[in-house]
């Protein structure tokens, strides 16, 4: 080879790495507006620290700085804030997020980036449905999509919600007849299986603790009467009777589907106009939000199929999604009926 040559396949290599710039979960290089978008998550990173330093006791600029809008390296850095104000300000923050996607990188919003995004969104901001959350669920095989439709699993995993809450509400501290006690029982056995079979049924081929699954077995599973659950998993009594999602089997204990091995990847295609036209509103705690998605002259860049990589072994806990606080729901509503039948 030629050194000219070498020289210009160096240069286009560097090229292309610096091109390749991490924002969020998105490489930034793969948005039709890679500038503009980079530019909205650095303010909406900026407001983040505002926000905390400005709202939350125990806020300064010295712990949060460093931390780049991060909000577990908050936590981490600056023990003496409340919990519940970094959390609203990262609602704010995920809020941004969406909306920097939305405008800047309207050519993925089917992708697993986003819809990471959109979980995080869920995670941190109280009471907000999923069916606020833009182009979130995705339709099945959507172009540029994911190999996983998150938003299926997380529709899943709020109907539990909302049931387990009903459930919650029915159960007072003078229910004591066998009828309600069988009634507590059969909500925490359903509510279990159905958070569990949401990750390996709407999402077969995925590793399962890339979904959370470890963190979910942990809350929900360990140190209960799961194995229990077998004779009360009905999927009649759990979808008609108690409001359970019908999406998906209830799988007992020892009987969950084999382990997927692939990772989440991106399925390929494009979305070459924006998916709900170059302006649309969207409404978050009744607050509209307009979008004016970016112009662009040149060609939308294209994130092209590939495949999941296979493993034997299950991946790391941490790997999977953190989950919204009112899964703590489940988990009192799932301690009050083994209670009850203790």
């Amino acid at each position: 080879m030629k050194p000219s040559t070498t020289l210009n396949v160096y240069l286009a290599s560097f090229a292309t790495l610096a091109a390749a710039k991490q924002v969020g979960y998105f490489q930034s290089s793969d948005c039709v507006d890679s500038s503009g978008f980079e530019s909205c998550y650095q303010n909406a990173d900026q407001a983040f620290a505002s926000c905390v330093n400005n709202n939350c006791a125990g806020g300064n600029k010295a712990c949060t700085e460093s931390c780049n809008g991060d909000p577990a390296c908050v936590q981490s850095k600056c023990p003496d804030l409340g919990i519940d104000c970094i959390n609203a300000c990262e609602c704010v923050k995920n809020t941004d997020y969406i909306e920097c996607t939305a405008t800047s990188c309207w050519n993925q919003v089917y992708s697993c980036e986003y819809q990471k995004t959109a979980y995080d969104l869920l995670d941190s901001c109280v009471n907000t449905t999923i069916d606020a959350v833009p182009f979130f669920p995705p339709p099945d095989n959507a172009p540029a999509g994911c190999s996983c439709n998150l938003g299926r699993v997380a529709e899943v995993q709020k109907v539990a919600e909302n049931a387990m809450q009903t459930c919650a509400d029915n159960i007072t501290p003078d229910s004591d007849s066998e009828q309600v006690i069988v009634y507590g029982f059969t909500c925490g056995c359903c509510g279990q299986s159905s958070y569990l079979s949401s990750i390996w049924d709407v999402c077969p081929n995925t590793i399962p603790a890339l979904l959370g699954a470890d963190f979910v077995y942990q809350a929900l599973v360990e140190n209960s009467d799961w194995n229990q659950c077998g004779p009360y998993l009905d999927y009649d009594t759990c979808t008609a009777d108690l409001g359970f999602s019908n999406q998906t089997k209830f799988h007992g204990p020892g009987k969950l589907p084999a382990n997927g091995t692939e990772t989440l990847y991106n399925t390929g295609g494009v979305i070459s106009t924006p998916v709900s036209g170059n302006t649309f509103t969207w409404t978050i705690h009744d607050s509209p939000r307009p979008i004016t998605a970016a112009a662009t002259n040149k060609a939308v860049p294209t994130k092209t199929e590939s495949s999941g990589n296979s493993a034997t072994a299950t991946a790391e806990s941490g790997a999977g999604h953190k989950y919204r606080l009112s899964l703590w729901t489940l988990v009192g509503t799932i301690g009050a009926g083994y209670m009850l039948m203790g």
